[in-house]
């Protein structure tokens, strides 16, 4: 059963690829960014910047509702790889967890859990960076009550200095 949700997940995966170029969330979701504040006690030692953002699905309509916020840390690693972890949150604030990953240039591979869970559950995301902006905006396929689902996410990002 693994075998196959992994090639599902991975099919899904490919032929998802052509709609990350055009892969932009509305800017009001800029403005309902998580404004989370970062102290240099909460950075681990491995971080290069940190991201914050919202996560939302589209509906019937094309429209993205956004579902809650994300906020983590990234570290650029050896050339095209690095690595991420960090938390996410609904907006209700009923349901939170956390999620790490690694990513090769534009394509992320991670776990993502919930909070009181012992369970862990695939992600796989391709994603953009926009360097003026310091924005990323990310389509994630994780597994869903009815299979796959697609997320979308918008963040910006810090660098550390």
């Amino acid at each position: 059963m693994k075998k196959i949700l992994a090639i599902l997940l991975a099919g899904i995966f490919v032929a998802s690829i052509p709609a990350a170029s055009s892969l932009m969330l509305p800017k009001i979701a800029m403005e309902k960014l998580s404004g989370k504040p970062v102290s240099t006690a909460d950075v681990p030692e491995w971080a290069d910047g940190n991201f914050s953002g919202v996560y939302a699905l589209k509906n019937e309509t094309g429209e993205f509702v956004i579902l809650g916020n994300i906020f983590g840390h990234y570290s650029k690693g050896i050339g095209p790889w690095g690595n991420y972890a960090g938390e996410w949150e609904t907006l209700d604030g009923n349901q939170s967890g956390g999620f790490s990953g690694m990513f090769f240039r534009h394509i992320s591979f991670g776990h993502f859990n919930t909070t009181g869970s012992e369970d862990e559950y695939p992600l796989l995301a391709i994603f953009r960076v926009n360097e003026s902006e310091m924005s990323i905006n990310s389509l994630f396929i994780i597994p869903g009550d009815n299979g796959v689902d697609v997320r979308y996410a918008m963040l910006s990002y810090t660098v550390f200095e």
